[in-house]
């Protein structure tokens, strides 16, 4: 009887660390999924970190250009006005000289 029961608690025991085994099988596998996905994570958070700096980096270029862009928008009137001005002055001028020498001619 004894002979059967130690067996029986032998064949017990074999079949718990039989699952044991099974057990921390899978759970070195499903760690070794894990870290895996972890490291694939991390690998794309940091493009995604370098992405969005590069976006921002760009944003703020364009940023500063679109105000250059609004400032020289702003003064492309103001220089048009005075060249246009200029123009004005000059034409002015002629046609002042004109009428001088078409009334010295008169007299």
């Amino acid at each position: 009887m004894d002979f059967l029961r130690e067996r029986e608690l032998r064949e017990t025991l074999e079949k718990q660390l039989a699952m044991e085994q099974k057990n921390r099988a899978i759970v070195q596998k499903r760690l070794k999924k894990e870290k895996k996905a972890k490291r694939k994570l991390q690998e794309a958070l940091e493009f995604e970190t370098k992405r969005r700096e590069q976006a921002e980096q760009t944003l703020k270029q364009a940023a500063s250009t679109d105000s250059l862009r609004v400032l020289n928008d702003s003064l492309t009137p103001e220089i048009e006005a005075d060249r246009s001005g200029g123009r004005t002055d000059a034409e002015r001028t002629i046609q002042d000289g004109r009428l001088y020498l078409k009334t010295t001619v008169m007299y």
